[in-house]
């Protein structure tokens, strides 16, 4: 930090950070005689700001008529039919013409003159339309806006949506934004012309009465009044001189990108009429109303030049008003008539009446700056006025290569006489220049050796460069008065914690006393630079900042300190420089917020609502919110938003009492407007409830007690764990200590991010990073919590990231298995390893034995924890010991592989977590192989994400070479589970964060690839996910369960649907996974058994076989929970050979048997065919019904007869290719059928044929032995 500034910082941070963002406006209302006659032209403010959402654009308000009376009807105000509407942007100072203007016209349409009301009927009396025409270099280029419409003024609500009004559906907001015009003509102008809330306000009466200031108990004399809007957004590159976007900026600061705006109004002369010659002629148009920087017509020029300097423009304005402004009128009352020490005596012959207006007492200029300093001299500098400033320093080497050099504007700034010629007068007329001495103290060169007096007209740190003076050939003053804006100066985020109404000041500020900012005195882009008088923001409190200037603040900002530093001194923030600091004038906040948007100006208010009025007792009234409504300024006693409510504060909040959000109900800080980010203060309390919502804007999130963050409440505050936090401000956000430990649901809904800082934070349900990334870090760790019933967090990422380290947890769901048992694991993170499984009581094994001992399930210990690899299954068998030749167990430091499983025996009560940086986005795994053995193709995968999966979203799935289905395992006991298959819309398909799953490479295909992305997750938080249909199933479909007295059950699926076939179809089915648990069901078809069985779309009669297991004898339930669109035609019968039984399953669903056998291959079958179908009888009819698999068959295939072959005994003899009989068997024919089995693995492999003699007609079947 230089010596200049480093004995201020400490003292300077802690003084300027009580300085509140309080919108404080100014105006000129009113503020000439002749004007005053003529409100429908009188331009009462103009506002020119980088445009805070798009960067390219330059946004220009101009508010014509002032103390609009909402409900002064029935003829409201609107613009007037004969004057012209001016806002013109200069942006070369070396000609006298405007080098871009807009002009508007008005035109008035009377609509029903039959009625007295303003809308009727879907009519409008006085509506209003208008033209833009636009002029280049004082010449018109033609019309840009050819029938543009001036909104309605908010009469009400009868008026605006009523059937008796014009009957409009939406909102009048969306009736005035509609009325927003896109430009013609190339220049990419966006404009609005229509009534607003009129954001000037302030304590009238009082300033009026003599300045009669009451910051104690002041008075809005202007709440809810409206006024007239012409409000243009405009592209940078259209308002440079060389149509230079502003990417081409050299700097911040950059000289070619200063404008100056100032808007008009002009009336055309007198026409007169007579009887005898009729209409007289017309004099040209004369300007009668004019403003560019706020006040100058109210506070500086004096009542006798208002008229004049309205009717003249800034191009020939006159010389008296350079006078006005080097000795202003307010600078009478910021001084005294008996100056008290350390003030300096007054010249003789000087009046001075500060002590007659004491609301101004803070607000006393230098009148002895830096008196006693090396090189300055006994007396310093006066900027009373009369006195001589800095005229003295004319002529002298110590302006050469400033502002005040000769050769440069020194004769115009230093003037005998006329002190505010130096600061005051260049703010107005010229603009200020980046040079010495308007630079920053910062980096100034001391007066002498570790003094804190610096050389004022030494460089220093740049903060502002609008300089713009008008120097066209013959012209001898380079001043006019114009709002001036260096448009290359980058805005402010509106909620961001530096963000402040004092604009140029507070960046001056910054600038000297922040460690940010005031290291050295290299151009940096210093928070508020954007603001008054480098243009002026609508949050700009300009009354303040030029009464602030006009005591010397901005002088003390660039080194000339106040009276009371003394040699010796070693800090310029003085006891009255707090006092300047500290000034308020008392009306502090606006009656409405500011939109977050074009055109910013916010919506009028409705004639219909309370109007302002005398107030003898102030009454602080209870607030209850019930509905969603934004809760405008203002202090509340008590303020309790219940269950059912959703409050959005729109502006400050005092809170005297308790500020309490019930379970279920939201409170946002940010308010219906992103700009509107206050902190909610008062002597209260607060309570957010369990269930509750909390939306944090501000900078620094939430803290626990302190005047920090959102919630500022002297009292207690109570942040409950249980409940939600969003944070949603516009620049960088921290949580805040505030933030509990953990919380029920997190959510980032900030583009700028949201950061940790509360020693980190575990989530029971949802983090959502809705918009903008968390950072967290190993000191601010983020952790997703799991417990067995109440489900495990998620992380929903929408447009956004976790940047840093966080741990997901997975607990384990007991309710089949609560003891040791095979649980399926993936890794949601990218940078673990399996040793990382590890959990208290729970060591994983991973003994290397396994992988190459002849007998592996002998070795010990034996391992807990295994992968899958396709490669290792050699077995040609069809059979689950062959599918288990793929386990192999990996290595501790191997890394959990994305999208990869893992099966871990483990207890059901340990809870596994993983810490790493969290998967997002899309994942894919290649190279998936497939062998030449029955069980090859198995791939083991895993949920990558900390979320669970739906593969429903075929968005968010690719496969190349790989079936659709996907398999699930649940374990049941220690070594034994179930399997849950999905695919094409049948089963449940979700899969859980952090659980594995197989699916297969497809048949015929050597390698294939699998590939999520985050369209396929899961986004909602549910305890126990559960699957939702999108649309209700429209194919034929039956869902069958078998079961026993257990919980455990299995089920099977069978459907028909277009594009299917009888053999397998990756889209259509999914394998039966055998379930180690005993406990089997299936459908067969060929050689395959199924979990998932889709057939062609039915016709006629169709068998499909059934494969039960079970793990022990005894009686058994088969239910069809589904039986769906099979319409009156069709019967659906389960059929059981061993009993003869038919049931009939739309009239029975549930058919409860005893199983004899824990295998019974064709014991059950489902017949699918028309209610009234004649019974089969000839060979190739029967042909089609009988049933033989699998097929080709290896040691044994079973057989299954329908009873269309009647109650007759049936043989069956099977023939070798040379017509040898090889075996015979003769079958029992029930109402159900019959169903036998084969053994055939003495038999050569080869073709058979399978002869069935005894029914109606002989059936001949080929049967392949392998």
């Amino acid at each position: 930090m230089l010596p200049a500034v480093a004995a201020t910082a400490a003292v300077g941070l802690a003084l300027w950070g009580q300085v509140q963002h309080t919108p404080l406006e100014a105006s000129s209302h009113r503020e000439a005689p002749l004007i005053a006659d003529d409100p429908v032209a009188d331009n009462t403010d103009l506002y020119a700001f980088r445009d805070p959402k798009d960067a390219s654009r330059v946004v220009i308000i101009a508010n014509y008529i002032p103390f609009e009376l909402p409900h002064g009807g029935p003829n409201y105000s609107t613009f007037g039919e004969n004057v012209r509407y001016e806002v013109h942007v200069k942006n070369d100072g070396s000609t006298n013409v405007d080098d871009i203007t807009y002009r508007f016209t008005f035109t008035r349409t009377n609509e029903d003159p039959s009625t007295f009301f303003n809308i009727r009927l879907g009519k409008q009396n006085l509506k209003t339309t208008y033209v833009c025409e636009k002029l280049v270099d004082g010449v018109s280029v033609g019309n840009i806006v050819a029938s543009g419409v001036v909104p309605p003024n908010n009469i009400g609500p009868r008026s605006i949506n009523g059937g008796a009004g014009l009957g409009l559906t939406e909102p009048y907001e969306t009736l005035r934004t509609n009325a927003i015009t896109m430009a013609t003509g190339g220049g990419g102008e966006k404009i609005l012309c229509a009534p607003s809330d009129d954001p000037f306000f302030a304590d009238l009466g009082a300033i009026f009465d003599l300045a009669g200031l009451r910051p104690g108990s002041a008075t809005d004399g202007l709440s809810r009044k409206n006024t007239h809007s012409i409000v243009l957004s405009i592209p940078i590159q259209t308002l440079q001189k060389t149509n230079q976007p502003v990417t081409a900026a050299a700097n911040i600061l950059d000289p070619n990108y200063v404008i100056g705006v100032w808007a008009s109004a002009s009336r055309p002369a007198m026409q007169t009429f007579s009887a005898a010659s009729g209409n007289g002629a017309s004099g040209a148009w004369v300007q009668v109303s004019r403003l560019g920087m706020p006040l100058t017509n109210e506070v500086i020029n004096p009542i006798g030049s208002k008229d004049a300097w309205n009717a003249v423009t800034p191009y020939n304005e006159a010389a008296i008003t350079d006078d006005y402004l080097s000795n202003p009128e307010l600078g009478l009352y910021t001084a005294d008539n008996a100056p008290v020490a350390p003030a300096a005596p007054k010249t003789a012959g000087q009046t001075f009446f500060g002590e007659a207006v004491p609301a101004l007492n803070a607000l006393r200029m230098q009148t002895k700056s830096l008196a006693g300093q090396p090189v300055i001299g006994p007396d310093g500098f006066d900027f009373r006025n009369q006195a001589n400033g800095l005229s003295g320093l004319a002529g002298s080497s110590l302006v050469t290569g400033t502002a005040f050099d000769p050769t440069l504007f020194g004769p115009y700034l230093l003037v005998p006489g006329k002190p505010r010629s130096a600061d005051i007068k260049p703010i107005f007329h010229t603009g200020v220049p980046n040079l010495p001495p308007y630079q920053l103290a910062t980096g100034k060169t001391p007066l002498s050796t570790g003094n804190a007096a610096v050389n004022p007209l030494s460089a220093g740190k740049p903060f502002i460069n609008n300089f713009l003076p008008l120097t066209a050939s013959g012209r001898s003053n380079p001043g006019g008065d114009m709002l001036r804006l260096n448009m290359a100066v980058p805005t402010t985020p509106r909620d961001s914690k530096d963000f402040s109404n004092q604009g140029l000041l507070q960046a001056a500020v910054l600038g000297l006393t922040d460690p940010r900012f005031n290291g050295d005195a290299s151009l940096q882009n210093i928070p508020n630079m954007d603001g008054f008088p480098n243009g002026r923001r609508l949050e700009d409190a300009v009354d303040q900042i030029e009464l602030k200037a006009v005591g010397g603040l901005v002088l003390a900002a660039v080194g000339l300190y106040f009276d009371d530093f003394m040699p010796g001194s070693t800090s310029g923030v003085t006891p009255k420089l707090v006092a300047e600091l500290q000034f308020t004038s008392g009306v502090e906040v606006n009656d409405t917020t500011f939109r977050a948007e074009f055109p910013y100006v916010q919506t009028p208010w409705s004639g219909t609502g309370s109007a302002s009025g005398p107030t003898n007792v102030v009454v602080i009234p209870d607030l209850i919110v019930s509905t969603a409504m934004p809760v405008e300024a203002g202090t509340y006693n008590n303020v309790t938003i219940t269950r059912t409510g959703n409050a959005s504060f729109n502006g400050p909040i005092v809170v005297n009492g308790i500020l309490t959000v019930q379970t279920g109900g939201t409170l946002s800080t940010r308010g219906v407007l992103a700009t509107n980010c206050l902190p909610i203060t008062g002597p209260g309390s607060f309570v957010l409830q369990a269930g509750a919502t909390l939306s944090i804007c501000n900078s620094d999130g939430i803290s626990a007690s302190g005047a920090t963050g959102a919630i500022q409440l002297a009292g207690s505050r109570s942040f409950a764990a249980d409940a939600n936090y969003e944070y949603n401000g516009l620049d960088a956000q921290t949580s805040g200590a505030g933030l509990p430990a953990q919380v029920r649901s997190l959510t980032v809904n900030n583009a700028a991010g949201l950061t940790l800082n509360n020693g980190g934070v575990r989530i029971v349900q949802t983090l959502a990073l809705t918009n903008g990334n968390l950072t967290t870090s190993s000191a601010q760790l983020l952790t997703l919590l799991s417990t067995p019933t109440a489900g495990t967090a998620l992380v929903v990422n929408t447009n956004g990231a976790v940047t840093g380290p966080a741990v997901m947890q997975r607990a384990i769901d007991p309710a089949f298995n609560a003891g040791l048992g095979y649980r399926h694991y993936s890794s949601p993170v990218s940078n673990t390893t399996l040793a990382d499984l590890a959990t208290p009581g729970f060591t994983p094994v991973f003994n290397q034995a396994y992988n190459t001992a002849a007998e592996p399930n002998n070795v010990t210990p034996f391992p807990t924890v295994f992968g899958y690899n396709q490669n290792r299954v050699v077995s040609a068998a069809n059979s689950v010991a062959a599918f288990d030749q793929g386990f192999v167990v990996p290595l501790a430091s191997d890394p959990m592989g994305l999208l990869t499983g893992y099966t871990v025996n483990i207890g059901a009560n340990q809870v596994v977590d993983l810490n790493g940086t969290l998967n997002n986005g899309p994942i894919s795994r290649s190279n998936l192989t497939r062998g030449s053995q029955p069980q090859s193709g198995w791939q083991f995968l895993g949920n990558p994400y900390p979320s669970p999966l739906d593969f429903s979203q075929t968005a968010g799935v690719t496969r190349t070479n790989v079936d659709d289905a996907v398999y699930v395992y649940q374990s049941t006991g220690q070594y034994v589970g179930q399997y849950r298959s999905y695919v094409n819309g049948v089963g449940n398909p979700l899969v859980s964060s952090m659980q594995g799953f197989f699916a297969r490479v497809s048949a015929g295909q050597t390698t294939g690839s699998f590939a999520l992305n985050n369209a396929a997750r899961v986004t909602t938080f549910a305890a126990a996910p559960s699957f939702n249909r999108g649309t209700s199933e429209t194919r034929p479909l039956v869902k069958l369960r078998l079961q026993n007295s257990s919980p455990l059950i299995d089920e099977a699926y069978v459907y028909f649907e277009q594009g299917a076939t009888p053999t397998f179809d990756a889209r259509f089915d999914a394998y039966k996974l055998t379930n180690s648990s005993g406990l089997n069901l299936s459908s067969i078809i060929a050689s395959d058994e199924l979990s998932v069985n889709g057939l062609p779309m039915l016709v006629g009669t169709v068998t499909v076989p059934l494969n039960l297991t079970v793990p022990a004898t005894g009686s058994y339930t088969l239910n069809a929970v589904d039986l769906l669109n099979f319409g009156a035609g069709t019967l659906v019968y389960l059929l059981d050979t061993e009993t003869g039984a038919r049931i009939n399953l739309a009239e029975q669903p549930t058919y409860t048997f005893k199983a004899q056998a824990l295998t019974m291959p064709g014991r059950f079958s489902l017949r699918f065919g028309p209610s009234a179908a004649p019974l089969a009888n000839t060979a190739a009819a029967l042909a089609n019904q009988v049933q033989l698999f699998p097929n080709p068959a290896h040691s044994s295939f079973t057989l299954l007869l329908p009873a269309e072959l009647g109650r007759v005994p049936v043989t069956a003899r099977l023939y070798n290719q040379i017509g040898q009989l090889v075996t015979q068997r003769t079958l029992s024919v029930t109402a159900a059928g019959a169903s036998a089995q084969f053994d055939v693995s003495g038999l050569a492999p080869g073709v058979y044929s399978l002869r069935l003699i005894g029914g109606p007609a002989p059936v001949v079947k080929r049967v392949v032995i392998e």
